[in-house]
């Protein structure tokens, strides 16, 4: 019996995902043109930041993650998603007065990574069970496809700080966010860990898919859907750049 109902259980969410799919045109993951991407490029960070020290982001020790939920009365039937932000680049620039300092982040949408089994298990209960590979296959297409991230037209995803405010440990930072086309600010708590010639920055805060022109998906009269707010994960690991100046003590 408990066999039966979990086959029933599987084709019912193998349903319920192809319904979603073809709402979202279900397509084969878009080409990315590579002249749309800068690996090599210098991050437009202010250059004019007296005595700044310009620390670059580490793309292999750096980790961003998306959580996306669902949502709904049939919300069981469906997965909270893992997504993760692979070859980010981007520079710090630490100024001996904090609030001058400045950074901007560069997330290739390409690079995603969908639902790894490990960071889902770093993200608790909430993640589990694990999606099979065709779940994953499914929820990549929609997301890199025209009514999610339209990755074809829209590569990268670009955070830029505005402003800076608070304690140099624990800053209230207005960023940029800058995805599909649409800019939004909004206000990221970040901590600040300085080891010597490396920084690591943590951050969590909330974006809305709608804010960037992005309809949740929904289906069954919104009975099974995607919710709309979205949770972010940053840890930024940035290097001193070499022949950048030491920090001074200023910066702390």
């Amino acid at each position: 019996m408990a066999r039966t109902l979990e086959r029933l259980h599987r084709l019912l969410f193998i349903c319920l995902g192809l319904t979603l799919l073809s709402l979202a045109g279900c397509q084969t993951p878009p080409e990315i043109r590579a002249a749309d991407v800068h690996p090599d490029r210098d991050p437009p960070l202010e250059t004019t930041v007296g005595n700044a020290v310009r620390y670059e982001i580490l793309p292999e020790q750096s980790d961003i993650r998306f959580l996306v939920f669902r949502a709904g009365p049939l919300a069981k039937l469906g997965h909270n998603h893992v997504i993760q932000a692979k070859e980010v680049r981007g520079g710090i620039l630490l100024a001996p007065q904090i609030h001058r300092s400045r950074f901007f982040i560069e997330i290739p949408v390409k690079n995603f990574q969908v639902d790894d089994e490990s960071a889902r298990a770093d993200e608790g209960s909430e993640f589990f069970p694990q999606p099979d590979e065709d779940a994953i296959a499914g929820t990549t297409r929609n997301m890199l496809g025209e009514q999610v991230l339209d990755a074809t037209n829209y590569p990268t995803i670009e955070i830029r700080s505005i402003s800076l405010a608070g304690p140099h440990w624990g800053l209230d930072v207005t960023a940029r966010i800058r995805m599909r086309g649409v800019e939004r600010e909004v206000l990221v708590p970040m901590a600040i860990d300085y080891q010597r010639d490396t920084l690591v920055v943590t951050a969590t805060f909330t974006v809305k898919q709608s804010d960037f022109g992005i309809v949740p998906m929904r289906v069954l009269g919104g009975a099974l859907q995607v919710d709309d707010p979205v949770k972010v994960r940053i840890r930024i690991v940035a290097s001193r750049r070499e022949g950048s100046p030491a920090p001074s003590q200023q910066s702390k």
